[in-house]
């Protein structure tokens, strides 16, 4: 059985897996491994809401057993459904008059109005969720992060604690995340709109991040000198010569 020390060096080494992939794709593999070490999680849910309520929208969602579901059933939240959602308004109004220092809570179905119950509970047979949310002090907007569970009896008591502590944690990697997604996904935009195809952009993208073309080929699967001539291509595209001019470029 491993110890307390051997848990906690695991979860470290996942902390810093999701550190080294924060705002690329390679993130959300990264942090559902970390998550499987804590506790056994079968949806995952974040949304985001604007602060003056002119918008919310869905910023990960992935059931586990069924990803369809998943994207099923935070189409149907957002299509109206968060505003039924008690927990989300008791968790808004904590953190944003900062009543609570541990704006996290545990919601059990049975708990919860038949409709409500029946949409995101029965029909993907959960059971309960954790739930807390992280606001970002920049531009005021409130993630929401839901984690489900199927189990009868819940989240196990150690598994919870877990999550209890660490909910900051997990909140500030994803705030993190998103902020240098949205940074990365201004750049391909930007470059394909420019003209390249996909993988010229996301080359590039990968320039700009440190990469050379051995760790580019390395990352993508792709022989050195294949990474080379799909930069080379790009930057005849940008009508360009070096890396400095892709950077005053983006």
């Amino acid at each position: 059985m491993p110890t307390a020390c051997d848990i906690w060096q695991d979860l470290t080494e996942h902390v810093a897996g999701c550190i080294d992939r924060l705002g690329s794709g390679e993130f959300y593999p990264r942090f559902f491994q970390m998550m499987k070490s804590l506790a056994q999680i079968d949806q995952y849910m974040v949304f985001e809401f604007a602060p003056n309520g002119e918008y919310a929208t869905c910023r990960l969602a992935h059931n586990v057993a069924s990803p369809d579901l998943g994207l099923e059933l935070a189409s149907l939240y957002l299509d109206g459904a968060y505003l039924d959602d008690p927990m989300l308004k008791e968790l808004k109004a904590s953190v944003l008059t900062q009543t609570d220092k541990a704006p996290w809570r545990l919601l059990e179905k049975r708990g919860l109005p038949p409709v409500y119950r029946r949409r995101f509970f029965n029909v993907p047979n959960f059971d309960s969720k954790f739930s807390f949310v992280v606001l970002d002090p920049t531009s005021q907007h409130l993630f929401y992060v839901n984690f489900y569970s199927k189990k009868e009896e819940g989240f196990a008591e150690g598994q919870l604690d877990s999550l209890k502590l660490i909910s900051s944690l997990i909140g500030s990697l994803l705030l993190k995340h998103f902020r240098d997604e949205r940074k990365q996904r201004g750049v391909i935009q930007s470059l394909l709109a420019s003209g390249l195809s996909e993988r010229e952009a996301q080359i590039c993208n990968m320039m700009l991040g440190g990469h050379t073309a051995k760790s580019i080929g390395i990352e993508l699967d792709l022989s050195e000198s294949t990474v080379i001539t799909y930069k080379k291509r790009a930057f005849k595209k940008l009508k360009i010569n070096r890396k400095s001019e892709l950077v005053r470029f983006v």
